[in-house]
């Protein structure tokens, strides 16, 4: 039964989820910033997010799991994660050229969503380096990106998201535990998925602004 429950976390919570996730409560959180925008429009852009950042990459490693390039689609170990790093790097980085905001690019601009996507692309290639000494947690990665974007929108929304910052930090610890329930990480690798997961999201609403804004 626990194995169970941590599996259905664990998927329910799947890290190529979170850009969905995340794009669906930036658009709830920020409404006027979104008026003019109808059901159909949100739909679109959410549609968009979800095919590049889940479906493109879930295909990705289907495939190499076809060509038995990869002996899992879990990735369990750290050379198997190399190839998909770098796809589903690529794959959020495109996802955040469609919407960051640029001359030619009016319908799909925002910032917000734009620099969600970076943030998350940038987590990617700092778990891709870290995975070169040991086995960052992807999952406690999305966790941790949750949070760090839940503390963000507090400065961009005009509704109290106190809420939102308190469920944020309650999905990450029951991530990081399922993922301990199913053997699949050790408490450090869970740790440092966090950590990587708000310095990806810090460098980009915070650092890269400053640097080149």
């Amino acid at each position: 039964m626990q194995n169970f429950f941590a599996k259905a976390i664990s998927l329910l919570f799947h890290p190529l989820l979170f850009p969905t996730y995340a794009t669906l409560i930036i658009i709830t959180a920020n409404p006027f910033l979104f008026g003019s925008f109808d059901f159909k429009n949100k739909v679109v852009w959410v549609g968009l997010v979800f095919a590049l950042t889940f479906i493109f990459p879930a295909v990705w490693l289907i495939m190499m799991r076809k060509l038995e390039m990869i002996d899992s689609l879990e990735l369990k170990t750290s050379k198997e994660r190399i190839i998909p790093f770098m796809a589903t790097g690529t794959f959020y980085l495109w996802a955040y050229r469609m919407f960051r905001p640029s001359v030619g690019n009016a319908f799909f601009a925002n910032e917000l969503i734009s620099h969600m996507l970076l943030g998350a692309s940038i987590a990617i290639f700092i778990a891709f380096l870290a995975n070169l000494f040991t086995k960052v947690s992807l999952h406690a990665i999305g966790a941790g990106c949750f949070f760090a974007l839940s503390l963000i929108l507090v400065r961009h929304s005009d509704f109290n998201l106190t809420l939102l910052v308190v469920s944020s930090i309650v999905i990450g610890g029951v991530i990081g535990t399922a993922r301990l329930m199913l053997g699949a990480h050790r408490p450090a690798e869970i740790f440092s998925g966090y950590l990587v997961g708000i310095v990806g999201m810090i460098i980009a609403f915070v650092i890269i602004p400053r640097i080149f804004g």
